[in-house]
């Protein structure tokens, strides 16, 4: 027997859930002029019936989504947690294509009952957990279903971010192309892995610095965005 999945007026006489609302700033990664849209926010589908929501004015767009590792943990390591989004329509494929696999992207989570969204009897702008603030270091896995993204929390002490510029050991945080940075604009071409490929429309930076090497030379000056000489990813 199918089960009818419930309305919205179901959903909004049920207990108080916590859910999980998640923010998308590619604005860091952006060049200055731009006037392409920088924010994006998204509320775990499972979580709220697959319905767009509204908190503190903002909508966020309903879309099955996986959140781990976000939880802290007493080993002394920095976290790394996951998101992953599912790839409706290859809207997130299309946002890794022009910016660069949204590496230097700010994502930002905070959670809140589902009582106190707008349009509630309840509703407080002011009664949510967070914001969690955390930075794309790399995307970790793509198909046409999902794609999916290891994040890296920001150094910080004392409430003090230090420094102010995100620092990547091994990920290249130029927009390739772009002519702040990167400024390659030839041939050969390679895609994610550094493999040869023919065409221009397969060249895709592995953001690595082998894929500078390639590119440029292994003697020539490289314009490698990451820093190779951390110990560790820090910013």
């Amino acid at each position: 027997m199918t089960q009818t999945p419930p309305n919205a007026e179901t959903f909004k006489t049920q207990l108080p859930q916590i859910i999980d609302l998640f923010t998308l700033d590619i604005t860091p990664i952006l060049p200055p002029s731009s006037s392409d849209q920088s924010i994006y926010r998204f509320a775990n589908w499972s979580q709220v019936n697959g319905q767009d929501i509204v908190y503190k004015g903002d909508t966020y767009t309903a879309l099955p989504l996986e959140s781990s590792g976000f939880e802290l943990n007493t080993s002394g390591q920095l976290a790394r947690p996951t998101l992953t989004f599912a790839n409706v329509g290859l809207g997130i494929t299309a946002l890794t294509n022009t910016y660069d696999d949204l590496v230097g992207s700010t994502v930002k989570r905070i959670r809140t009952l589902t009582t106190y969204l707008d349009g509630e009897p309840g509703a407080d702008p002011n009664a949510f957990w967070g914001p969690d603030e955390w930075i794309v270091e790399q995307k970790s896995s793509e198909n046409k279903l999902s794609v999916a993204f290891q994040l890296a929390i920001p150094f910080d002490l004392e409430g003090r971010a230090l420094p102010g510029r995100r620092l990547l050991r091994e990920q290249c945080q130029w927009i390739y192309k772009s002519d702040i940075g990167c400024g390659y604009s030839g041939s050969p071409f390679f895609d994610a892995n550094d493999q040869p490929v023919s065409f221009p429309e397969q060249d895709v930076c592995g953001k690595r610095l082998t894929s500078c090497k390639l590119r440029f030379g292994n003697t020539s000056r490289l314009p490698f965005g990451g820093f190779p000489g951390l110990t560790d990813s820090v910013g």
